[in-house]
């Protein structure tokens, strides 16, 4: 028997011994991605990966893009499709049975916003990449680097290793792009929450926040300026509507020196080219950059 392992992941080659099956052979990101998001909802996957399958084989086992069953899309009917035209694959199968417990088991705060940003940010376009649904691509990076971990034909390595090398990346990508999705939900509901009560046109946060999807979901049009603390040093002012674009006079001058003469304001230290983003010292010049900006 052979057995490799990553985590609370194990190869076998016992049809007995496994809980989990999925074909054999290349691997793509549906059935690398589908494997750890498996891990992260049960105890302990034993996977076996076999050429083919039968529908007694369907018993007692999590069976998925194998040819068969409830979490395949190779099917005559492919298993699926969303409203928007992208069919299934076998991670968009798994996460919509199972991805509001993992989120649960996760603890995560907003559960159905989290759930549907997953959705619509990444695991829908994992489905359109691997039904080779190429035009829903076209504004998106293809998740495709998982194929570079199979053995290439020079490289003394097995399948089985290979395999066990792309299921680390992919869980490392995993942990990575959930971090990213509860902060951005997370973001988009405080600066809703923040707009509906501001009295300006300029929210100011601590920290820097995705804002863009707020924005678009907002119904108000009060809000032009996001000022938040800069990662590097001061204060980022950013003109958050496209009608909202730093004076001429300012982006189009020679140098900050010029700026700081044109608006008076000595902690100003940077101006896009844009006319998108003003960076200064102090909050308090942050706030003054808005005003000089919306005087006439």
């Amino acid at each position: 028997m052979n057995l490799i392992k990553y985590k609370n992941i194990q190869l076998t080659d016992e049809f007995d011994n496994a809980n989990c099956i999925t074909h054999s052979g290349r691997f793509h990101i549906d059935d690398v991605i589908s494997t750890i998001f498996l891990s992260k909802i049960i105890d302990k996957v034993v996977l076996l990966r076999i050429a083919t399958i039968r529908n007694e084989d369907l018993k007692n086992k999590i069976v998925y893009d194998i040819g068969l069953g409830e979490f395949d899309h190779h099917q005559k009917n492919r298993n699926g499709q969303r409203e928007n035209g992208i069919y299934y694959s076998s991670i968009g199968l798994l996460w919509k049975k199972f991805g509001k417990e993992y989120l649960e088991k996760i603890k995560v705060r907003n559960i159905d916003k989290t759930f549907i940003y997953m959705d619509k940010e990444l695991i829908q376009y994992i489905d359109a990449t691997d039904n080779m649904q190429m035009e829903y691509l076209e504004n998106k990076i293809s998740p495709d680097f998982i194929k570079l971990c199979n053995p290439e034909w020079n490289e003394n390595i097995s399948e089985g290793e290979a395999f066990i090398n792309a299921l680390r990346l992919a869980d490392e990508f995993w942990e990575v792009y959930i971090k990213h999705a509860i902060a951005e939900v997370e973001a988009t509901e405080i600066i809703l929450d923040e707009i509906e009560k501001c009295q300006d046109c300029y929210l100011v946060f601590d920290n820097e926040m995705p804002y863009r999807k707020a924005v678009k979901l907002s119904n108000s049009n009060k809000i032009k300026y996001i000022i938040c603390k800069s990662r590097r040093e001061g204060y980022d002012v950013r003109a958050i509507i496209d009608s909202c674009r730093f004076k001429d006079e300012i982006v189009q001058s020679q140098d900050i020196d010029t700026c700081i003469k044109l608006t008076g304001i000595n902690e100003l230290t940077y101006v896009d080219i844009h006319g998108k983003l003003c960076c200064t010292k102090t909050l308090d010049s942050a706030i003054k950059i808005v005003k000089y900006n919306e005087s006439k």
